[in-house]
């Protein structure tokens, strides 16, 4: 009879399986002391990190209660008076150099009737309270929109018995003009030297007269050829001035008076025409100074 195979004896080894799974468990064990103590870890920075936000939102509450506490302190304090704001300095327009008195011409000059000492023509009233200095150039374009505007008007309510105006007519002689001396004698000496003929033989009526023909007459181009003895000595006889007069201008008499009565006036600090002197004060604008206009009124 066939029996059962005897039973293997015992070698005295461990099991596999179960060495396994001890180092399974060994790892386990690893693993979750790890995690715990990576959990401690994350833990104790929250700790802090709550620790650090609270501690900054304490210092900005504070902050924040001081500065409310200044600004209801500032708004009950009364306001500070404002500093006054100087205002801006407006820039001063420009104004024309103030001339003082006419100087007296050189002794030895040759002064024609009719004209005083300083080398101006008197039309009106010698002793008047009113007093008004004029420079001129014949061949001016403005001192012929001054004839024309303001001049003549004035002239003649200066020459109204009792006006209580005087006119003091500087006839200077520059533009164009090619030497000091007025030698050769350009355009505007003639006109001035004729001026001081009909003056001389004729009186202030026709020189009146005359002035103004003449500024009629001009080319504001101012041509060196116009005012020739011809033409001056044609628009002097329209004028009612003499045979001695024409005689005068066309000898270009005057000149040398005209000559220093203009060096006379640019002494005096004129420095262009028409340059116009109301009671002592040179004026900005001739043509449009209230003073002025009011006395060419009447």
């Amino acid at each position: 009879m066939v029996g059962y195979p005897a039973a293997a004896p015992a070698t005295g080894q461990a099991n596999p399986g179960m060495a396994s799974l001890r180092s399974a468990v060994s790892s386990v064990r690893a693993l979750t002391i790890a995690s715990l103590a990576l959990l401690v870890i994350v833990a104790g920075g929250l700790v802090v990190g709550v620790a650090s936000l609270r501690a900054q939102v304490d210092t900005l509450s504070q902050q924040v209660t001081e500065l409310t506490a200044a600004a209801a302190q500032a708004a009950a304090a009364p306001a500070p008076a404002a500093a006054a704001v100087p205002a801006p300095e407006q820039a001063a327009e420009p104004q024309t150099p103030q001339l003082g008195a006419a100087g007296e011409l050189p002794d030895g000059v040759s002064v024609p009737p009719g004209f005083d000492t300083t080398g101006a023509v008197l039309l009106g009233d010698p002793a008047a309270a009113d007093v008004v200095e004029v420079y001129i150039d014949y061949q001016c374009p403005f001192c012929q929109r001054w004839e024309q505007e303001v001049g003549a008007a004035l002239v003649d309510r200066a020459l109204q018995p009792g006006s209580g105006l005087l006119v003091k007519q500087y006839n200077l002689a520059f533009l164009q003009e090619t030497s000091p001396d007025l030698q050769p004698a350009g355009a505007s000496a003639r006109a001035a030297s004729a001026a001081a003929c009909v003056l001389e033989e004729d009186g202030v009526e026709v020189f009146a007269t005359f002035n103004t023909a003449v500024f009629a007459a001009a080319d504001p181009s101012e041509p060196p050829t116009q005012f020739m003895a011809d033409a001056l000595s044609t628009l002097a006889r329209e004028s009612g001035a003499s045979e001695a007069a024409i005689a005068c201008i066309e000898a270009e008499e005057h000149v040398p008076f005209v000559a220093t009565s203009t060096q006379s006036g640019f002494g005096r600090g004129v420095g262009g025409t028409p340059t116009v002197i109301v009671n002592g004060r040179t004026l900005d604008n001739p043509f449009t100074d209230g003073d002025l206009l009011t006395l060419a009124a009447g």
